[in-house]
Protein backbone atom coordinates (compact mmCIF):
# COMPACT_ATOMS: atom_id res chain seq x y z
CA UNK A 1 0.00 0.00 0.00
CA UNK A 2 2.63 2.33 0.68
CA UNK A 3 4.13 1.65 -2.37
CA UNK A 4 1.17 2.74 -4.80
CA UNK A 5 1.11 5.68 -2.16
CA UNK A 6 4.45 6.57 -3.52
CA UNK A 7 3.72 5.72 -6.72
CA UNK A 8 0.46 8.15 -7.18
CA UNK A 9 2.36 11.03 -5.13
CA UNK A 10 5.31 10.62 -8.10
CA UNK A 11 2.90 10.53 -10.52
CA UNK A 12 0.66 13.39 -9.22
CA UNK A 13 3.93 15.59 -8.99
CA UNK A 14 5.17 14.90 -12.67
CA UNK A 15 1.47 15.60 -13.46
CA UNK A 16 1.73 18.66 -12.34
CA UNK A 17 5.50 19.29 -13.95
CA UNK A 18 4.23 18.74 -17.41
CA UNK A 19 0.75 20.76 -16.88
CA UNK A 20 3.35 23.90 -16.12
CA UNK A 21 5.71 22.91 -19.38
CA UNK A 22 2.48 23.14 -21.33
CA UNK A 23 3.60 26.97 -21.78
CA UNK A 24 6.76 26.23 -23.39
CA UNK A 25 7.34 26.69 -27.30
CA UNK A 26 10.18 24.83 -28.48
CA UNK A 27 12.85 27.67 -30.25
CA UNK A 28 14.01 27.41 -33.87
CA UNK A 29 17.01 25.70 -34.75
CA UNK A 30 19.40 29.27 -34.94
CA UNK A 31 18.16 29.76 -30.78
CA UNK A 32 20.29 26.98 -30.25
CA UNK A 33 23.36 27.62 -32.21
CA UNK A 34 22.40 24.89 -35.02
CA UNK A 35 22.99 27.30 -37.98
CA UNK A 36 21.30 26.40 -41.25
CA UNK A 37 23.13 25.62 -44.25
CA UNK A 38 20.14 25.00 -46.80
CA UNK A 39 16.76 25.59 -46.38
CA UNK A 40 14.24 21.67 -45.71
CA UNK A 41 14.86 20.81 -49.65
CA UNK A 42 13.27 17.53 -51.14
CA UNK A 43 15.13 14.65 -52.66
CA UNK A 44 12.37 13.66 -54.76
CA UNK A 45 9.84 16.43 -55.73
CA UNK A 46 8.38 14.94 -58.98
CA UNK A 47 5.40 13.80 -60.33
CA UNK A 48 4.44 9.93 -60.76
CA UNK A 49 4.64 9.75 -64.13
CA UNK A 50 8.21 11.53 -64.94
CA UNK A 51 11.98 9.52 -65.30
CA UNK A 52 12.91 9.72 -62.27
CA UNK A 53 9.51 10.01 -60.29
CA UNK A 54 8.06 9.68 -56.84
CA UNK A 55 5.62 6.89 -55.73
CA UNK A 56 4.27 8.49 -53.36
CA UNK A 57 5.58 5.96 -51.22
CA UNK A 58 8.98 7.12 -49.49
CA UNK A 59 9.82 6.09 -46.45
CA UNK A 60 13.29 3.93 -45.03
CA UNK A 61 15.36 6.25 -45.05
CA UNK A 62 19.05 7.21 -44.16
CA UNK A 63 22.00 9.09 -44.05
CA UNK A 64 25.52 9.50 -43.80
CA UNK A 65 28.45 12.52 -44.53
CA UNK A 66 31.13 11.53 -46.20
CA UNK A 67 35.29 12.49 -45.44
CA UNK A 68 35.14 15.25 -47.94
CA UNK A 69 31.75 16.73 -46.74
CA UNK A 70 29.56 15.42 -48.96
CA UNK A 71 26.02 13.88 -47.64
CA UNK A 72 24.75 10.27 -48.64
CA UNK A 73 21.09 9.79 -48.61
CA UNK A 74 19.13 6.21 -49.21
CA UNK A 75 15.09 6.05 -49.63
CA UNK A 76 12.61 3.05 -50.44
CA UNK A 77 9.80 4.04 -52.79
CA UNK A 78 7.93 1.29 -53.93
CA UNK A 79 7.40 1.36 -57.84
CA UNK A 80 7.58 -0.80 -61.28
CA UNK A 81 10.31 -2.00 -63.18
CA UNK A 82 13.02 0.75 -63.02
CA UNK A 83 10.87 2.75 -60.92
CA UNK A 84 10.84 0.46 -58.66
CA UNK A 85 12.82 2.13 -56.30
CA UNK A 86 12.94 -0.62 -53.60
CA UNK A 87 16.59 0.13 -52.28
CA UNK A 88 18.49 3.67 -53.78
CA UNK A 89 20.35 6.49 -53.11
CA UNK A 90 21.42 10.10 -53.94
CA UNK A 91 24.52 12.13 -53.31
CA UNK A 92 24.45 16.09 -52.53
CA UNK A 93 26.99 18.87 -51.87
CA UNK A 94 26.27 20.40 -48.14
CA UNK A 95 24.91 23.32 -50.03
CA UNK A 96 22.18 21.10 -51.31
CA UNK A 97 23.23 20.98 -54.51
CA UNK A 98 22.70 17.20 -56.01
CA UNK A 99 25.62 15.26 -56.97
CA UNK A 100 23.93 12.09 -58.05
CA UNK A 101 20.27 12.87 -58.35
CA UNK A 102 18.74 10.51 -59.95
CA UNK A 103 17.94 7.26 -57.94
CA UNK A 104 21.22 4.68 -57.99
CA UNK A 105 21.37 1.43 -56.76
CA UNK A 106 23.67 -1.28 -57.38
CA UNK A 107 26.43 -1.68 -60.04
CA UNK A 108 27.56 -4.58 -62.32
CA UNK A 109 31.06 -5.15 -62.40
CA UNK A 110 31.38 -3.24 -65.54
CA UNK A 111 30.00 0.41 -63.82
CA UNK A 112 27.03 -0.16 -65.35
CA UNK A 113 23.47 0.35 -62.94
CA UNK A 114 21.91 -2.15 -62.15
CA UNK A 115 17.45 -1.63 -61.59
CA UNK A 116 16.48 -1.14 -57.96
CA UNK A 117 13.90 -3.22 -57.93
CA UNK A 118 16.09 -6.54 -56.99
CA UNK A 119 16.87 -5.53 -53.27
CA UNK A 120 14.93 -3.63 -50.36
CA UNK A 121 15.12 -2.09 -47.32
CA UNK A 122 17.93 0.77 -47.50
CA UNK A 123 20.59 0.99 -44.82
CA UNK A 124 23.03 4.30 -45.38
CA UNK A 125 26.72 4.05 -43.91
CA UNK A 126 29.13 6.56 -44.50
CA UNK A 127 33.00 5.43 -43.54
CA UNK A 128 33.89 6.62 -39.99
CA UNK A 129 37.18 6.11 -40.59
CA UNK A 130 37.88 6.90 -44.38
CA UNK A 131 36.73 8.04 -47.33
CA UNK A 132 33.56 6.52 -49.00
CA UNK A 133 29.66 5.95 -48.68
CA UNK A 134 27.56 2.30 -48.95
CA UNK A 135 24.07 0.95 -48.90
CA UNK A 136 23.18 -2.28 -47.97
CA UNK A 137 19.60 -4.02 -48.45
CA UNK A 138 17.99 -7.09 -48.54
CA UNK A 139 18.65 -8.65 -51.72
CA UNK A 140 16.26 -11.59 -53.58
CA UNK A 141 16.88 -11.32 -57.27
CA UNK A 142 20.19 -9.42 -57.46
CA UNK A 143 21.30 -12.76 -59.47
CA UNK A 144 19.38 -11.96 -62.01
CA UNK A 145 21.25 -8.94 -63.04
CA UNK A 146 25.06 -9.90 -62.00
CA UNK A 147 26.79 -12.93 -62.08
CA UNK A 148 28.39 -12.33 -59.36
CA UNK A 149 25.24 -13.49 -57.58
CA UNK A 150 24.05 -16.04 -59.33
CA UNK A 151 24.86 -18.54 -57.00
CA UNK A 152 23.73 -17.20 -53.70
CA UNK A 153 20.22 -16.32 -55.65
CA UNK A 154 19.32 -19.78 -56.62
CA UNK A 155 19.40 -23.21 -55.32
CA UNK A 156 21.70 -25.39 -56.62
CA UNK A 157 22.80 -23.30 -59.44
CA UNK A 158 18.93 -23.72 -61.07
CA UNK A 159 17.53 -19.93 -62.16
CA UNK A 160 14.05 -21.44 -61.60
CA UNK A 161 14.51 -22.09 -58.43
CA UNK A 162 14.93 -19.10 -55.95
CA UNK A 163 17.26 -19.52 -52.51
CA UNK A 164 15.09 -16.56 -50.76
CA UNK A 165 16.34 -13.05 -49.36
CA UNK A 166 20.28 -12.60 -48.59
CA UNK A 167 22.54 -9.13 -47.09
CA UNK A 168 23.79 -7.91 -50.02
CA UNK A 169 26.12 -3.87 -49.81
CA UNK A 170 27.24 -1.59 -52.68
CA UNK A 171 29.78 0.73 -52.00
CA UNK A 172 30.34 3.81 -53.20
CA UNK A 173 32.88 6.66 -53.82
CA UNK A 174 33.00 9.56 -52.40
CA UNK A 175 31.88 11.17 -56.25
CA UNK A 176 28.97 8.71 -56.79
CA UNK A 177 30.89 6.30 -58.44
CA UNK A 178 31.26 2.18 -57.64
CA UNK A 179 33.59 1.30 -55.21
CA UNK A 180 33.95 -2.14 -56.38
CA UNK A 181 31.67 -5.27 -56.97
CA UNK A 182 28.62 -5.39 -54.17
CA UNK A 183 29.40 -7.55 -51.09
CA UNK A 184 27.26 -10.34 -50.21
CA UNK A 185 26.49 -11.01 -46.15
CA UNK A 186 26.36 -14.57 -46.28
CA UNK A 187 27.68 -17.88 -48.61
CA UNK A 188 26.27 -19.35 -51.23
CA UNK A 189 26.10 -22.67 -48.71
CA UNK A 190 24.65 -21.13 -46.08
CA UNK A 191 21.86 -19.89 -48.30
CA UNK A 192 20.74 -23.01 -49.55
CA UNK A 193 18.38 -24.02 -46.39
CA UNK A 194 14.88 -23.02 -46.67
CA UNK A 195 13.96 -19.39 -45.22
CA UNK A 196 15.11 -16.00 -45.87
CA UNK A 197 17.94 -13.47 -44.37
CA UNK A 198 17.49 -10.17 -44.58
CA UNK A 199 19.85 -7.66 -43.72
CA UNK A 200 19.77 -6.17 -40.26
CA UNK A 201 22.47 -3.52 -40.64
CA UNK A 202 26.13 -3.29 -41.71
CA UNK A 203 29.07 -1.22 -40.67
CA UNK A 204 32.65 0.15 -41.71
CA UNK A 205 34.83 -1.66 -39.53
CA UNK A 206 38.20 0.75 -38.53
CA UNK A 207 40.36 -1.65 -40.11
CA UNK A 208 39.11 -1.42 -43.15
CA UNK A 209 36.69 -4.07 -43.55
CA UNK A 210 33.13 -4.54 -43.56
CA UNK A 211 30.63 -6.06 -41.39
CA UNK A 212 27.34 -7.11 -42.91
CA UNK A 213 24.50 -8.39 -39.77
CA UNK A 214 21.52 -10.45 -41.12
CA UNK A 215 18.20 -11.72 -39.39
CA UNK A 216 18.06 -15.11 -40.13
CA UNK A 217 14.84 -16.43 -41.21
CA UNK A 218 16.25 -19.66 -41.90
CA UNK A 219 14.60 -20.75 -38.43
CA UNK A 220 15.82 -24.49 -38.33
CA UNK A 221 19.75 -23.00 -37.91
CA UNK A 222 19.56 -21.53 -34.75
CA UNK A 223 19.24 -25.56 -33.21
CA UNK A 224 21.16 -27.10 -36.32
CA UNK A 225 23.66 -24.84 -37.08
CA UNK A 226 24.51 -23.00 -33.69
CA UNK A 227 23.03 -25.65 -31.21
CA UNK A 228 20.11 -23.32 -29.52
CA UNK A 229 17.27 -25.28 -28.14
CA UNK A 230 14.44 -23.82 -29.86
CA UNK A 231 14.00 -22.37 -33.60
CA UNK A 232 13.36 -19.02 -34.18
CA UNK A 233 14.34 -16.47 -36.39
CA UNK A 234 18.20 -14.65 -34.96
CA UNK A 235 20.51 -12.03 -35.68
CA UNK A 236 23.93 -13.04 -37.42
CA UNK A 237 27.34 -11.51 -39.18
CA UNK A 238 29.82 -12.02 -41.16
CA UNK A 239 33.19 -10.02 -41.72
CA UNK A 240 34.00 -9.28 -45.56
CA UNK A 241 36.98 -7.83 -47.07
CA UNK A 242 36.08 -5.14 -50.11
CA UNK A 243 37.42 -8.23 -52.48
CA UNK A 244 34.28 -10.19 -51.58
CA UNK A 245 36.36 -12.88 -49.37
CA UNK A 246 35.46 -13.32 -46.04
CA UNK A 247 37.04 -12.64 -42.99
CA UNK A 248 35.06 -14.19 -40.70
CA UNK A 249 31.95 -16.71 -41.77
CA UNK A 250 28.47 -16.62 -40.32
CA UNK A 251 28.80 -16.76 -36.74
CA UNK A 252 25.48 -16.07 -34.15
CA UNK A 253 25.04 -13.13 -32.45
CA UNK A 254 23.55 -14.18 -29.20
CA UNK A 255 25.70 -15.02 -26.35
CA UNK A 256 22.31 -17.18 -25.32
CA UNK A 257 21.93 -19.25 -28.88
CA UNK A 258 18.52 -17.55 -28.40
CA UNK A 259 16.02 -16.06 -30.57
CA UNK A 260 15.86 -12.81 -31.69
CA UNK A 261 14.74 -9.78 -34.67
CA UNK A 262 16.55 -6.89 -35.65
CA UNK A 263 16.43 -4.46 -38.26
CA UNK A 264 19.12 -1.72 -37.99
CA UNK A 265 21.46 -1.84 -34.74
CA UNK A 266 24.98 -1.94 -35.84
CA UNK A 267 27.08 0.55 -34.74
CA UNK A 268 31.08 1.28 -34.66
CA UNK A 269 33.61 2.43 -32.17
CA UNK A 270 37.65 2.29 -33.02
CA UNK A 271 37.68 -0.75 -31.02
CA UNK A 272 34.85 -2.79 -33.49
CA UNK A 273 31.30 -3.50 -33.74
CA UNK A 274 28.00 -3.37 -31.34
CA UNK A 275 25.22 -5.31 -32.00
CA UNK A 276 21.12 -3.80 -30.86
CA UNK A 277 18.40 -6.18 -31.10
CA UNK A 278 15.28 -7.55 -29.59
CA UNK A 279 15.45 -10.30 -27.60
CA UNK A 280 14.61 -12.08 -24.33
CA UNK A 281 16.01 -9.35 -22.75
CA UNK A 282 14.01 -7.12 -24.43
CA UNK A 283 16.13 -4.36 -26.38
CA UNK A 284 19.91 -6.40 -26.23
CA UNK A 285 23.15 -5.32 -27.20
CA UNK A 286 26.88 -7.02 -27.74
CA UNK A 287 30.13 -5.67 -28.27
CA UNK A 288 32.82 -7.42 -30.90
CA UNK A 289 35.95 -6.56 -31.55
CA UNK A 290 37.31 -5.92 -35.25
CA UNK A 291 37.84 -9.97 -35.54
CA UNK A 292 34.55 -10.50 -34.61
CA UNK A 293 35.19 -11.44 -31.42
CA UNK A 294 32.78 -10.82 -28.88
CA UNK A 295 34.43 -8.78 -25.77
CA UNK A 296 30.77 -8.77 -23.96
CA UNK A 297 27.68 -11.72 -23.08
CA UNK A 298 24.33 -10.05 -24.10
CA UNK A 299 23.27 -6.49 -22.12
CA UNK A 300 19.85 -5.68 -21.83
CA UNK A 301 19.94 -2.34 -21.47
CA UNK A 302 17.10 -1.97 -19.60
CA UNK A 303 18.85 -3.81 -16.66
CA UNK A 304 22.06 -1.96 -17.66
CA UNK A 305 19.87 1.50 -17.17
CA UNK A 306 17.79 0.29 -14.46
CA UNK A 307 14.80 2.04 -16.47
CA UNK A 308 12.62 -0.27 -18.16
CA UNK A 309 11.65 2.54 -20.97
CA UNK A 310 15.16 2.50 -22.13
CA UNK A 311 14.72 -1.04 -23.13
CA UNK A 312 11.77 -0.62 -25.35
CA UNK A 313 11.54 -0.14 -29.34
CA UNK A 314 11.53 -3.90 -30.55
CA UNK A 315 13.77 -5.02 -33.14
CA UNK A 316 14.35 -1.34 -34.36
CA UNK A 317 12.46 -0.02 -37.48
CA UNK A 318 11.79 3.37 -37.21
CA UNK A 319 11.19 4.20 -33.49
CA UNK A 320 14.62 3.18 -32.18
CA UNK A 321 18.15 4.81 -32.88
CA UNK A 322 21.30 3.33 -31.88
CA UNK A 323 24.95 4.54 -33.68
CA UNK A 324 28.30 4.61 -32.50
CA UNK A 325 30.83 7.86 -32.83
CA UNK A 326 34.06 5.75 -33.82
CA UNK A 327 35.88 6.30 -30.92
CA UNK A 328 34.43 5.32 -27.95
CA UNK A 329 31.04 5.24 -27.40
CA UNK A 330 27.43 4.15 -28.52
CA UNK A 331 24.00 5.79 -28.65
CA UNK A 332 20.39 4.86 -28.22
CA UNK A 333 17.25 6.44 -28.00
CA UNK A 334 14.46 5.02 -28.47
CA UNK A 335 10.50 5.73 -26.68
CA UNK A 336 8.87 4.34 -23.82
CA UNK A 337 7.00 4.70 -20.51
CA UNK A 338 9.10 5.00 -17.80
CA UNK A 339 8.16 4.11 -13.70
CA UNK A 340 6.28 7.30 -13.33
CA UNK A 341 4.44 6.76 -16.16
CA UNK A 342 5.78 9.54 -18.18
CA UNK A 343 6.06 9.18 -21.96
CA UNK A 344 8.97 10.38 -23.38
CA UNK A 345 11.93 10.03 -25.96
CA UNK A 346 14.75 7.69 -23.63
CA UNK A 347 18.67 8.27 -25.07
CA UNK A 348 21.44 5.88 -23.47
CA UNK A 349 25.13 6.34 -23.65
CA UNK A 350 26.72 3.34 -23.51
CA UNK A 351 30.84 2.60 -23.43
CA UNK A 352 32.61 0.68 -25.91
CA UNK A 353 33.41 -2.15 -23.67
CA UNK A 354 29.61 -2.24 -22.24
CA UNK A 355 29.46 -0.19 -19.62
CA UNK A 356 26.83 2.39 -18.93
CA UNK A 357 28.03 6.11 -19.31
CA UNK A 358 24.74 7.81 -19.13
CA UNK A 359 21.12 8.06 -19.66
CA UNK A 360 18.40 10.93 -20.00
CA UNK A 361 14.85 12.08 -20.82
CA UNK A 362 15.60 13.83 -24.02
CA UNK A 363 11.27 14.85 -23.68
CA UNK A 364 11.67 16.12 -19.99
CA UNK A 365 11.36 19.76 -20.99
CA UNK A 366 8.24 19.67 -23.31
CA UNK A 367 4.67 18.38 -23.43
CA UNK A 368 5.01 14.86 -25.18
CA UNK A 369 2.71 12.31 -26.30
CA UNK A 370 4.29 9.66 -28.59
CA UNK A 371 6.81 9.71 -31.16
CA UNK A 372 6.57 8.94 -34.62
CA UNK A 373 10.11 8.13 -35.45
CA UNK A 374 13.42 8.70 -33.44
CA UNK A 375 16.94 9.01 -34.03
CA UNK A 376 20.42 10.30 -32.40
CA UNK A 377 23.87 10.63 -33.56
CA UNK A 378 26.77 11.48 -31.62
CA UNK A 379 29.95 13.16 -32.93
CA UNK A 380 34.09 12.08 -31.83
CA UNK A 381 34.22 14.39 -28.88
CA UNK A 382 30.87 12.47 -27.52
CA UNK A 383 28.03 15.44 -28.19
CA UNK A 384 24.38 13.95 -28.93
CA UNK A 385 21.53 14.77 -30.92
CA UNK A 386 18.49 13.20 -30.51
CA UNK A 387 15.47 13.84 -33.19
CA UNK A 388 11.91 12.93 -33.03
CA UNK A 389 8.13 13.76 -34.33
CA UNK A 390 5.62 14.54 -31.83
CA UNK A 391 2.43 16.47 -32.13
CA UNK A 392 -0.01 15.49 -29.76
CA UNK A 393 0.13 17.04 -26.37
CA UNK A 394 1.32 20.28 -27.91
CA UNK A 395 -2.16 19.85 -29.66
CA UNK A 396 -0.43 20.57 -33.43
CA UNK A 397 -2.74 19.69 -36.46
CA UNK A 398 0.93 17.19 -37.30
CA UNK A 399 3.98 15.44 -36.34
CA UNK A 400 6.72 17.75 -36.54
CA UNK A 401 10.03 17.36 -36.05
CA UNK A 402 12.10 18.45 -32.74
CA UNK A 403 15.40 17.57 -31.60
CA UNK A 404 17.44 18.33 -28.43
CA UNK A 405 21.53 18.41 -27.64
CA UNK A 406 23.16 16.67 -24.85
CA UNK A 407 27.23 17.03 -23.25
CA UNK A 408 29.35 14.14 -23.44
CA UNK A 409 28.55 13.22 -19.53
CA UNK A 410 24.53 12.98 -20.29
CA UNK A 411 23.09 16.83 -19.47
CA UNK A 412 21.18 18.93 -21.82
CA UNK A 413 23.19 21.02 -24.11
CA UNK A 414 20.26 22.95 -25.53
CA UNK A 415 16.09 22.94 -24.95
CA UNK A 416 13.77 21.66 -27.21
CA UNK A 417 13.94 22.71 -30.53
CA UNK A 418 11.97 22.54 -33.98
CA UNK A 419 14.37 21.49 -37.10
CA UNK A 420 12.53 22.77 -40.42
CA UNK A 421 11.47 25.65 -41.23
CA UNK A 422 8.58 24.45 -43.18
CA UNK A 423 7.28 22.90 -39.86
CA UNK A 424 6.94 24.76 -37.51
CA UNK A 425 4.78 24.81 -34.40
CA UNK A 426 2.99 27.59 -35.90
CA UNK A 427 3.26 26.84 -39.53
CA UNK A 428 2.48 22.78 -40.44
CA UNK A 429 0.29 21.37 -43.69
CA UNK A 430 1.38 17.60 -42.66
CA UNK A 431 3.06 15.30 -41.15
CA UNK A 432 6.79 14.70 -40.39
CA UNK A 433 7.50 11.40 -39.75
CA UNK A 434 10.63 8.59 -39.76
CA UNK A 435 13.76 11.29 -38.94
CA UNK A 436 17.40 9.52 -39.49
CA UNK A 437 20.08 12.32 -38.33
CA UNK A 438 24.15 11.58 -39.17
CA UNK A 439 26.92 13.88 -37.37
CA UNK A 440 30.29 14.56 -38.79
CA UNK A 441 33.15 17.10 -37.66
CA UNK A 442 30.97 20.33 -37.62
CA UNK A 443 28.25 19.00 -39.95
CA UNK A 444 25.01 17.60 -39.33
CA UNK A 445 22.38 16.39 -41.73
CA UNK A 446 18.79 15.45 -41.29
CA UNK A 447 16.78 13.73 -43.21
CA UNK A 448 12.83 12.30 -42.82
CA UNK A 449 9.45 11.27 -44.58
CA UNK A 450 7.49 14.56 -45.28
CA UNK A 451 4.10 16.49 -46.09
CA UNK A 452 5.00 19.84 -46.05
CA UNK A 453 6.16 21.19 -49.63
CA UNK A 454 3.06 23.00 -50.86
CA UNK A 455 4.18 22.13 -54.33
CA UNK A 456 3.65 18.45 -54.41
CA UNK A 457 0.98 16.33 -53.57
CA UNK A 458 2.96 12.89 -52.33
CA UNK A 459 5.13 12.64 -49.67
CA UNK A 460 8.99 13.56 -50.21
CA UNK A 461 11.92 12.62 -48.41
CA UNK A 462 12.98 15.88 -46.79
CA UNK A 463 16.42 17.04 -45.82
CA UNK A 464 18.27 20.01 -43.94
CA UNK A 465 22.00 20.01 -43.42
CA UNK A 466 23.54 23.00 -40.59
CA UNK A 467 26.44 23.61 -39.01
CA UNK A 468 26.99 22.21 -35.59
CA UNK A 469 27.09 24.66 -32.23
CA UNK A 470 30.09 25.88 -31.58
CA UNK A 471 31.88 24.31 -28.55
CA UNK A 472 30.92 20.21 -29.54
CA UNK A 473 34.05 19.14 -30.90
CA UNK A 474 37.60 18.19 -30.21
CA UNK A 475 40.64 20.16 -31.80
CA UNK A 476 43.27 18.79 -33.34
CA UNK A 477 41.35 14.77 -32.91
CA UNK A 478 43.43 12.01 -33.86
CA UNK A 479 41.99 8.72 -33.53
CA UNK A 480 45.33 6.88 -32.67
Amino acid sequence: MKRVGLVLVLAGLLTATVWAQEEYVPVGPEAVGLVPKTNTFDLNPWPGDTDPRNNNGSESTGIGIGSGGNVFVGYEDDGDGWFDYEAVWVLYKQDGTAIVQNPQSFFTAAGEPVSPEYTWGPKIKANLFGAGFGMGSTAWGLGEAMEEFFDVNTVGGDPAVNAGDYPAVQLVNEDGTPDGVALCGVSDAYAEPDGDIRIADWEFLSNGNIVIVGESRQNADLVNVYGGVAEGRHPIFTIVKKDRSFVKTETIVSSALDSGEMWGGAAVTSMGFACRWSGPLGATVRMFDNDGVAVTENIGISALTGEAATGTGGRGDDRVGFHGNGVDTYLQATTGTNDLYQNGVFVTAINADGTLKWTAVATDDVPFAQANGVDCAINDAGYALVVWCDAEQMALPNTILFGRFFNPDGTPKSGTFYISERATPDDNIGACVDPRVTWRNDVIAIDWVDNNNPNVSSKTVAVRIFDAPTGTGIDNFMLY
